[in-house]
Protein backbone atom coordinates (compact mmCIF):
# COMPACT_ATOMS: atom_id res chain seq x y z
CA UNK A 1 0.00 0.00 0.00
CA UNK A 2 2.50 2.51 0.81
CA UNK A 3 3.66 4.48 -1.80
CA UNK A 4 7.01 5.43 0.16
CA UNK A 5 9.88 6.28 -2.31
CA UNK A 6 13.48 5.74 -1.43
CA UNK A 7 15.30 9.13 -0.01
CA UNK A 8 19.23 8.96 1.13
CA UNK A 9 19.99 6.84 3.72
CA UNK A 10 18.71 9.18 6.27
CA UNK A 11 20.09 7.02 9.73
CA UNK A 12 23.13 6.36 8.42
CA UNK A 13 25.06 9.45 7.00
CA UNK A 14 24.96 11.53 3.90
CA UNK A 15 27.40 11.25 1.42
CA UNK A 16 29.09 14.29 2.78
CA UNK A 17 28.07 15.61 5.66
CA UNK A 18 28.35 19.49 6.81
CA UNK A 19 27.58 21.59 9.79
CA UNK A 20 27.28 25.37 9.91
CA UNK A 21 29.99 26.49 10.50
CA UNK A 22 32.07 24.20 7.95
CA UNK A 23 33.42 25.87 4.82
CA UNK A 24 32.71 22.80 2.89
CA UNK A 25 28.66 23.64 2.26
CA UNK A 26 29.12 24.97 -0.80
CA UNK A 27 30.90 21.96 -2.84
CA UNK A 28 28.10 19.51 -1.59
CA UNK A 29 24.06 19.57 -2.91
CA UNK A 30 21.75 17.82 -0.63
CA UNK A 31 19.06 18.89 -3.07
CA UNK A 32 21.22 16.79 -5.65
CA UNK A 33 20.91 14.20 -3.32
CA UNK A 34 17.16 13.97 -3.19
CA UNK A 35 16.31 15.12 -6.32
CA UNK A 36 18.53 12.47 -7.92
CA UNK A 37 16.90 9.56 -5.77
CA UNK A 38 14.01 10.42 -7.97
CA UNK A 39 14.35 11.07 -11.17
CA UNK A 40 17.65 11.22 -13.41
CA UNK A 41 19.92 14.12 -12.94
CA UNK A 42 23.73 15.07 -14.32
CA UNK A 43 26.44 16.33 -12.75
CA UNK A 44 25.96 19.38 -14.84
CA UNK A 45 22.39 19.53 -12.09
CA UNK A 46 24.88 19.00 -9.16
CA UNK A 47 26.54 21.93 -9.87
CA UNK A 48 23.45 23.88 -10.49
CA UNK A 49 21.92 22.99 -6.94
CA UNK A 50 24.99 23.33 -5.08
CA UNK A 51 25.31 27.08 -7.03
CA UNK A 52 21.77 27.95 -5.69
CA UNK A 53 21.68 26.13 -1.81
CA UNK A 54 22.68 28.84 0.59
CA UNK A 55 24.52 28.36 3.83
CA UNK A 56 22.92 25.97 6.63
CA UNK A 57 20.87 27.03 9.26
CA UNK A 58 21.10 25.86 12.38
CA UNK A 59 17.40 25.89 14.10
CA UNK A 60 16.55 24.24 18.47
CA UNK A 61 13.86 22.36 18.98
CA UNK A 62 10.58 24.03 18.83
CA UNK A 63 11.71 27.02 16.41
CA UNK A 64 9.08 27.96 13.72
CA UNK A 65 11.19 27.38 10.55
CA UNK A 66 8.50 28.16 8.17
CA UNK A 67 4.90 29.91 8.12
CA UNK A 68 3.24 31.93 5.87
CA UNK A 69 5.76 35.00 6.81
CA UNK A 70 8.70 33.48 7.62
CA UNK A 71 11.26 31.88 4.98
CA UNK A 72 7.75 31.40 2.35
CA UNK A 73 10.35 32.68 -0.45
CA UNK A 74 12.39 29.60 0.45
CA UNK A 75 12.26 25.52 0.26
CA UNK A 76 14.30 23.57 3.07
CA UNK A 77 15.48 21.08 2.82
CA UNK A 78 16.18 18.94 6.52
CA UNK A 79 19.64 17.97 6.94
CA UNK A 80 19.77 16.89 10.28
CA UNK A 81 16.67 16.85 12.78
CA UNK A 82 12.56 16.49 12.68
CA UNK A 83 9.88 18.47 11.79
CA UNK A 84 6.55 18.82 11.70
CA UNK A 85 4.38 21.32 9.79
CA UNK A 86 0.65 21.88 11.55
CA UNK A 87 -2.71 24.26 10.99
CA UNK A 88 -4.46 25.69 13.48
CA UNK A 89 -8.27 25.09 13.42
CA UNK A 90 -11.40 27.11 13.86
CA UNK A 91 -11.32 26.33 17.61
CA UNK A 92 -7.87 27.23 17.88
CA UNK A 93 -6.51 23.85 17.67
CA UNK A 94 -3.04 22.63 16.64
CA UNK A 95 -3.27 19.57 14.31
CA UNK A 96 0.21 18.24 13.04
CA UNK A 97 -0.13 17.50 9.14
CA UNK A 98 3.30 15.68 8.35
CA UNK A 99 6.08 14.76 9.37
CA UNK A 100 9.61 16.03 7.73
CA UNK A 101 12.78 13.74 8.09
CA UNK A 102 16.72 14.34 7.60
CA UNK A 103 16.42 14.17 4.05
CA UNK A 104 12.78 15.75 3.11
CA UNK A 105 12.20 19.56 1.74
CA UNK A 106 9.91 21.77 3.40
CA UNK A 107 7.52 23.86 0.83
CA UNK A 108 7.05 21.37 -2.10
CA UNK A 109 4.14 20.72 -1.93
CA UNK A 110 2.66 24.45 -1.67
CA UNK A 111 5.48 26.05 -3.44
CA UNK A 112 3.11 28.48 -5.67
CA UNK A 113 0.86 29.30 -2.49
CA UNK A 114 4.11 30.75 -0.45
CA UNK A 115 3.34 28.48 2.45
CA UNK A 116 -0.24 29.92 3.45
CA UNK A 117 -1.72 27.18 5.26
CA UNK A 118 1.42 25.52 6.85
CA UNK A 119 3.29 26.45 10.01
CA UNK A 120 6.38 24.37 10.19
CA UNK A 121 7.85 23.62 13.48
CA UNK A 122 10.94 22.06 14.44
CA UNK A 123 10.76 18.70 16.94
CA UNK A 124 14.32 17.99 17.19
CA UNK A 125 17.60 20.41 17.04
CA UNK A 126 18.38 20.26 13.54
CA UNK A 127 20.42 21.86 11.06
CA UNK A 128 18.37 23.14 7.05
CA UNK A 129 19.80 24.20 4.01
CA UNK A 130 17.76 26.91 2.27
CA UNK A 131 17.32 27.54 -1.61
CA UNK A 132 15.38 30.69 -2.84
CA UNK A 133 12.43 29.25 -5.36
CA UNK A 134 12.93 32.37 -7.75
CA UNK A 135 16.41 31.50 -8.86
CA UNK A 136 14.88 27.56 -8.87
CA UNK A 137 12.84 28.65 -11.18
CA UNK A 138 15.40 30.24 -13.33
CA UNK A 139 17.33 26.91 -13.16
CA UNK A 140 14.10 24.76 -14.10
CA UNK A 141 13.19 27.58 -16.92
CA UNK A 142 16.38 26.30 -18.02
CA UNK A 143 16.32 22.62 -17.74
CA UNK A 144 13.61 20.81 -17.26
CA UNK A 145 15.09 17.59 -16.16
CA UNK A 146 15.09 19.70 -13.02
CA UNK A 147 11.35 20.08 -13.35
CA UNK A 148 10.89 16.45 -13.77
CA UNK A 149 12.68 15.99 -10.50
CA UNK A 150 10.99 18.38 -8.69
CA UNK A 151 7.71 16.99 -9.35
CA UNK A 152 8.87 13.96 -8.66
CA UNK A 153 9.71 14.28 -4.95
CA UNK A 154 6.85 16.57 -4.78
CA UNK A 155 4.86 13.40 -5.64
CA UNK A 156 6.50 11.59 -3.41
CA UNK A 157 5.59 13.59 -0.45
CA UNK A 158 1.82 13.73 -1.69
CA UNK A 159 2.20 9.85 -1.88
CA UNK A 160 3.54 9.31 1.92
CA UNK A 161 0.57 11.26 3.19
CA UNK A 162 -2.18 9.69 1.28
CA UNK A 163 -1.09 6.38 2.18
CA UNK A 164 -1.20 7.54 5.52
CA UNK A 165 -4.53 9.03 5.28
CA UNK A 166 -5.52 5.82 3.84
CA UNK A 167 -4.28 4.32 7.14
CA UNK A 168 -5.82 6.28 9.38
CA UNK A 169 -9.30 5.73 7.68
CA UNK A 170 -8.93 2.44 7.23
CA UNK A 171 -7.67 0.47 10.37
CA UNK A 172 -7.75 0.29 14.25
CA UNK A 173 -5.25 2.21 16.31
CA UNK A 174 -3.31 -0.21 17.14
CA UNK A 175 -2.78 -1.09 13.14
CA UNK A 176 -2.55 2.79 12.38
CA UNK A 177 0.41 2.99 14.67
CA UNK A 178 2.15 -0.26 13.56
CA UNK A 179 1.72 1.39 9.65
CA UNK A 180 3.21 4.31 11.05
CA UNK A 181 6.26 2.49 12.48
CA UNK A 182 6.29 1.06 9.24
CA UNK A 183 6.85 3.76 7.37
CA UNK A 184 8.97 5.92 9.29
CA UNK A 185 11.56 2.34 9.07
CA UNK A 186 10.78 2.59 5.60
CA UNK A 187 11.62 6.57 5.23
CA UNK A 188 14.75 6.10 7.42
CA UNK A 189 15.89 2.56 6.62
CA UNK A 190 15.81 1.90 3.02
CA UNK A 191 18.86 2.10 1.49
CA UNK A 192 19.84 -0.78 4.51
CA UNK A 193 16.63 -2.46 4.54
CA UNK A 194 17.73 -5.01 6.68
CA UNK A 195 17.86 -3.05 9.78
CA UNK A 196 15.59 -3.60 12.16
CA UNK A 197 15.65 -1.15 14.46
CA UNK A 198 15.04 2.89 14.57
CA UNK A 199 14.51 5.78 16.78
CA UNK A 200 11.50 8.06 17.02
CA UNK A 201 12.55 11.22 18.82
CA UNK A 202 8.91 12.38 19.06
CA UNK A 203 6.89 12.44 22.29
CA UNK A 204 3.51 10.31 22.43
CA UNK A 205 1.22 13.20 22.25
CA UNK A 206 2.97 14.49 18.45
CA UNK A 207 2.22 10.22 17.42
CA UNK A 208 -1.29 10.92 18.85
CA UNK A 209 -1.82 14.42 17.08
CA UNK A 210 -0.56 12.46 13.86
CA UNK A 211 -2.87 9.95 14.10
CA UNK A 212 -5.75 11.11 15.72
CA UNK A 213 -5.24 9.11 18.98
CA UNK A 214 -4.46 10.47 22.49
CA UNK A 215 -0.75 9.85 23.84
CA UNK A 216 -2.56 7.54 26.73
CA UNK A 217 -3.90 5.13 23.92
CA UNK A 218 -0.46 5.50 22.01
CA UNK A 219 1.50 3.84 25.17
CA UNK A 220 -1.65 1.39 25.50
CA UNK A 221 -0.94 0.53 21.44
CA UNK A 222 3.14 0.21 21.72
CA UNK A 223 2.18 -2.07 24.46
CA UNK A 224 -0.30 -4.36 22.78
CA UNK A 225 2.44 -4.53 19.91
CA UNK A 226 4.94 -5.47 22.47
CA UNK A 227 2.94 -8.35 24.01
CA UNK A 228 2.27 -9.74 20.57
CA UNK A 229 5.73 -10.21 20.05
CA UNK A 230 6.48 -7.64 17.28
CA UNK A 231 8.78 -4.89 18.58
CA UNK A 232 10.36 -3.87 21.51
CA UNK A 233 11.09 -0.80 22.75
CA UNK A 234 13.62 1.56 25.41
CA UNK A 235 11.28 3.62 26.56
CA UNK A 236 14.23 5.95 27.69
CA UNK A 237 15.72 6.18 24.34
CA UNK A 238 13.23 5.75 22.32
CA UNK A 239 14.74 2.69 19.93
CA UNK A 240 12.39 0.58 18.87
CA UNK A 241 13.93 -2.99 17.51
CA UNK A 242 11.58 -4.65 14.89
CA UNK A 243 11.07 -8.28 16.20
CA UNK A 244 8.82 -10.12 13.51
CA UNK A 245 9.10 -7.41 10.67
CA UNK A 246 7.15 -9.86 8.14
CA UNK A 247 4.47 -10.17 10.41
CA UNK A 248 4.10 -6.67 10.99
CA UNK A 249 4.03 -6.06 7.57
CA UNK A 250 0.86 -8.23 7.29
CA UNK A 251 -1.08 -6.56 10.42
CA UNK A 252 -0.83 -3.08 9.19
CA UNK A 253 -0.85 -4.05 5.45
CA UNK A 254 1.90 -1.86 4.67
CA UNK A 255 3.77 -2.96 0.95
CA UNK A 256 7.23 -2.18 -0.08
CA UNK A 257 6.94 -2.58 -3.45
CA UNK A 258 6.82 0.92 -4.27
CA UNK A 259 10.07 1.43 -2.12
CA UNK A 260 12.01 -0.96 -4.86
CA UNK A 261 10.71 0.22 -7.57
CA UNK A 262 12.27 3.69 -6.94
CA UNK A 263 15.47 2.06 -6.26
CA UNK A 264 15.88 1.39 -9.94
CA UNK A 265 15.04 4.96 -10.53
CA UNK A 266 17.80 5.62 -8.45
CA UNK A 267 19.93 3.44 -10.37
CA UNK A 268 18.99 5.19 -13.29
CA UNK A 269 20.15 8.11 -12.39
CA UNK A 270 23.34 6.84 -11.33
CA UNK A 271 23.79 6.22 -14.44
CA UNK A 272 22.60 9.01 -16.16
CA UNK A 273 25.06 11.00 -13.81
CA UNK A 274 27.86 8.71 -15.30
CA UNK A 275 27.27 9.30 -18.64
CA UNK A 276 27.82 13.10 -18.09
Amino acid sequence: MSSLAEVPGRTSKLSRRVSANSHLWHDYSLYFEIFSHHAPLSISNRETLAELQQAPRRFKKGSVVKNHSLNAKYLLAIQDGWACSCRVTEEGKRQIIDLYLPGDIVGLRDYHTGGRFDEVTMLTDGLVIPMHKSQLDQAMQKDHSLVNAMLAATMHQCNIMADRLNNLISHDATTRLAYFILELHARLNFSRSEMRDLTIPLSQQVIGDLLGMTNVHVCRCLSQLEAKGLLTRDKDSRNIRLLDYPALLALAGFNTAYLHSCSRARQRAATASKSH
